[in-house]
């Protein structure tokens, strides 16, 4: 399994861009189109295609030019460039001595704004298969899932090269940060440590080679984890588990979705079908990271303002919660599949039922300030009562002629039972309790 050799591949990582809000968004889009990218609207034979094969909704967002007028409300635009790079992954031991080199090349860069969501990007890298086994594209794949992994500066010596995101975000997203050591990058706290990988293999291999391959490359395992060798072989439990993420629809290949990658492994299959999976079955892989990123999102910023979070959410999920995509099974089934591999359902089901309890919280906490505010208005109005009955002893004074300490003791005493009565409706339960423990004291 390990010298299988590769006919042809297919590899994209894909990374989190961050919020767009629309002026910042506006900002970027110009600095991409100065940079080398195009945007992405589709074009007509295309289009003629993906319309008998997806439905409106899903097309629009990841294919076809948005037709909104007003770029605050657009679904998404989507940006490409096609300026190929050489790049060479550096692997060290614990001496910091180089072991081996990886060399791969870009052949191309999407950026994918969906409105003022969290962005994603994607690069795709191309292998010299030829000269490989399966074994040197694992390595790969490991090398470029990886923020921190070195990529060769080029030098004589043995100096340290610059890390993997940062190449990034110099040749590739107009100096757009991913991480960073002091600065607080918003989409690195919902990326973790790596890059999520799809990729897609071409070889001579046995069903139950492919399967195990499938597993190693999905788990970025060494190659043969699955079939217990090295330290890293799976529990026959765990790997149980992990294969009910499997897509077996074709007798000449299989998928299998897991949260960090999305691994294809065939035969003779890729080369015929290339377009439909570097466009179509990518897209719908990208489309559900995009979801899930943005769970997270919403997630984290809940306390911030629930009630205009809520109203945020719930247009998002008018937009973009997806039940179906497509008119044919086979992009529904992975689309599908996909979601059960990053819990989305169970995920989504979870965070609205959290944002309904604290959203019903807090409309009960204004309802006792509003209760509070109703109350202070009774306690204004019996305020403004007191003094009627003033008037009417100071009659009754010059009348019945009361010395002036029986007319204000008098006064004290109905002053104090306007006061209780008030006391009394404002906070009865307050009132109960002392009552209570005023008898409970009499009774010792």
């Amino acid at each position: 399994m390990t010298n299988t050799k590769v006919n042809h591949s297919l590899i994209k990582i894909i990374g989190l861009l961050g919020e767009y809000p629309t002026p910042i968004r506006k900002l970027f889009q110009i600095e991409l189109l100065n940079n080398g990218y195009k945007e992405d609207s589709g074009n007509t034979n295309s289009e003629k295609i993906l319309k008998d094969i997806f439905y409106p909704d899903f097309r629009s967002i990841m294919f076809t030019k948005n037709d909104e007028k007003n770029e605050k409300e657009l679904l998404s635009r989507r940006f490409f460039s096609v300026q190929k790079k050489d790049i060479a992954f550096v692997k060290r031991d614990r001496e910091k001595k180089i072991t081996d080199i990886f060399n791969a090349e870009i052949t191309k860069s999407e950026i994918f704004l969906f409105g003022e969501q969290i962005g994603l990007f994607s690069l795709t890298l191309k292998i010299d298969e030829k000269n490989h086994s399966v074994a040197y594209i694992s390595d790969i794949i490991n090398q470029c899932r990886n923020f921190d992994s070195e990529i060769s500066n080029n030098s004589t010596d043995d100096s340290l090269g610059p890390r993997w995101h940062e190449w990034i975000s110099i040749n590739y997203l107009c100096g757009t940060l991913l991480r960073h050591e002091k600065k607080k990058i918003k989409a690195d706290e919902f990326s973790g440590s790596k890059f999520k990988v799809f990729s897609v293999l071409d070889c001579e291999i046995s069903p139950v080679d492919r399967k195990n391959l499938l597993f190693d490359l999905g788990t970025s395992s060494p190659i043969k984890s699955s079939i217990g060798e090295g330290n890293f072989a799976p529990h026959p439990d765990y790997f149980k588990e992990v294969m009910k993420n499997k897509i077996s629809i074709f007798n000449n290949w299989e998928s299998l979705c897991m949260f960090d990658s999305f691994t294809t492994i065939g035969s003779d299959f890729l080369k015929k079908e290339e377009i439909k999976w570097e466009q179509s079955y990518f897209r719908i892989y990208l489309f559900r990271l995009f979801f899930k990123y943005n769970l997270y999102r919403y997630n984290s910023d809940l306390h911030d303002n629930t009630v205009k979070l809520r109203n945020q959410f719930e247009k998002f999920l008018n937009n973009y919660n997806l039940s179906h995509i497509s008119f044919n099974f086979l992009p529904n089934e992975i689309f599908n599949k996909i979601g059960d591999a990053l819990h989305l359902d169970e995920e989504l089901k979870t965070f609205q039922s959290r944002i309904n309890r604290i959203s019903s919280a807090i409309q009960e906490e204004k309802q006792s300030r509003t209760n509070a505010l109703l109350q202070f208005v009774s306690i204004l109005g019996g305020l403004g009562s007191v003094q009627p009955v003033f008037d009417g002893l100071s009659l009754a004074q010059k009348y019945l002629g009361w010395s002036n300490s029986v007319f204000y003791t008098l006064l004290v005493f109905i002053l104090l039972g306007i006061g209780s009565g008030i006391l009394a409706f404002l906070f009865p339960q307050q009132l109960k309790k002392i009552k209570k423990m005023l008898f409970s004291n009499k009774s010792m």
